[in-house]
């Protein structure tokens, strides 16, 4: 690593740390004003912050720009379990669904939303503790 890529670590660890946490209000938020869209793009976006403060610790290094979660995880040497991968899998397109709505063929009930939000926020407090 040469002089001009070096980065501050912690700092940026803690840039992606902190606004994956100021994300998780948005998710508590929406969810209260039955946003559901909001809430999971929201929900998408703190993992994703988080998986890229992750990076950062792995790679000293900025993350890519990239918003696959499943792709950020392996990036990170983080080892998903199934359960992970399968959260993963079904967030990844809450973040084109928020953006291009009905480019999901299925969007989420308020009950499945509340669900994912709450297998999410088991996953992001470990993500956050892990950094």
């Amino acid at each position: 690593m040469n002089k001009e890529s070096e980065i501050n670590v912690e700092k940026h660890i803690a840039y992606w740390r902190d606004g994956a946490l100021e994300c998780w209000k948005d998710v508590t938020h929406s969810m209260k004003g039955d946003r559901i869209s909001l809430a999971l793009f929201s929900t998408h976006l703190a993992v994703e912050k988080a998986l890229k403060a992750h990076v950062v610790k792995k790679t000293k290094n900025f993350p890519p720009m990239i918003h696959n979660l499943i792709s950020l995880a392996k990036i990170a040497g983080l080892n998903l379990t199934s359960q992970q991968v399968d959260l993963f899998s079904e967030l990844n397109p809450l973040n084109i669904e928020a953006r291009y709505p009905g480019a999901v063929t299925q969007r989420p009930t308020k009950r499945q939303a509340e669900l994912i939000v709450q297998h999410t926020k088991a996953v992001l407090e470990w993500l956050i503790k892990e950094l």
